[in-house]
């Protein structure tokens, strides 16, 4: 079934690509976040082609999760190893195994990058169809959690794949600004290099190459590099392991920590009424899909909706 790809009349230069994370999000989801997105550009939000990345093979690919058996217990072991709490240890290593799977499974980290690259192909189309040229558009992402693994990834190839029509140098295509919102990329990247050889088609990602995490770039043919963001941004909650903070300890292991970053904000999230271990673990365990049923309280650490409203000035100042 092929995966629907979003297409816009642009109004002005600027579009801005959603990207969910964790959860099998369809067309019609997070209606609350894209509300609360337009709010926080207010009257600038009428500009701007706002797009949406769904990838709905997921359920194809949690049953693939379910058959990895050793290999994803190997996963989920070593996180537990790095997270210095006997409490919290084990228990938010099942957590996060919903984020570190896809990097077991080859064939759904290829099927989301290729929908990926459909998806910002047909932005850019759009553009120009709307008379502006792919160097002169104002492009944007926020993406959180998984869908930060998953633009990491994407934009990554698109930088080093001529084929793609989407490098910063040969054609044009730059972006303005990448918010990730709860990074599960550095988590993801120790889980894989203790993994090493263990990992499916370990040449293909990304995420596990280099010495450290960097930012997309392109080789120009006589020399020097372009990036293919302009502002990278990164915003994690004190009380969010997905983003390596665990009960307001930053965990260098799991925190996104990219040479060049243009900002790293962390949010205090004091006011979330979870004041122990336990009910941390116990929200994250009801809630870690925003996209379900919210838990009023306390407040789900991991919540994309909440992320925006408690960042809507600096976001406005970003994309507008």
């Amino acid at each position: 079934m092929p995966l629907p790809v979003q297409s816009h009349v642009w109004k002005d230069n600027r579009a801005l690509l959603l990207v969910h994370g964790i959860g099998n999000a369809k067309p019609g989801d997070y209606q609350d976040l894209v509300q609360a997105v337009r709010t926080a550009l207010g009257s600038e939000a009428d500009g701007i082609a706002i797009y949406q990345l769904f990838y709905d093979q997921v359920n194809d690919w949690f049953a693939a999760k379910n058959n990895l058996g050793a290999l994803f217990a190997q996963a989920l072991d070593a996180v537990a190893d790095q997270i210095d709490d006997e409490v919290l240890g084990p228990v938010l290593a099942d957590v996060l195994g919903d984020v570190l799977w896809p990097v077991l499974v080859a064939d759904a980290r290829a099927a989301v990058r290729e929908a990926y690259l459909l998806q910002l192909k047909q932005i850019v189309s759009d553009g120009v169809a709307a008379g502006i040229p792919a160097a002169h558009q104002r492009l944007s992402i926020i993406c959180h959690s998984l869908g930060c693994f998953h633009t990491y990834e994407t934009l990554h190839h698109a930088a080093v794949t001529k084929s793609a029509m989407l490098q910063p140098a040969t054609h044009g295509v730059r972006f303005e600004n990448v918010v990730f919102m709860a990074s599960p990329v550095q988590l993801i990247r120790t889980v894989a290099m203790k993994l090493g050889s263990l990992v499916p088609n370990r040449r293909t990602l990304y995420t596990g190459r280099d010495e450290a995490l960097s930012i997309p770039s392109q080789v120009k043919t006589l020399g020097g590099t372009v990036t293919s963001v302009q502002r990278w941004i990164s915003i994690t909650g004190a009380l969010d392991p997905v983003g390596g903070h665990f009960f307001r300890s930053k965990a260098d292991w799991a925190y996104m920590d990219v040479p060049g970053t243009s900002e790293a904000l962390i949010d205090a999230q004091s006011a979330l009424n979870i004041s122990t271990k336990a009910q941390l673990v116990a929200t994250l365990k009801a809630s870690l899909r925003d996209h379900e049923a919210p838990v009023i309280t306390p407040q789900n650490p991991h919540s994309w909706t909440a992320y925006v409203e408690r960042n809507t000035d600096k976001l406005k100042g970003w994309l507008t």
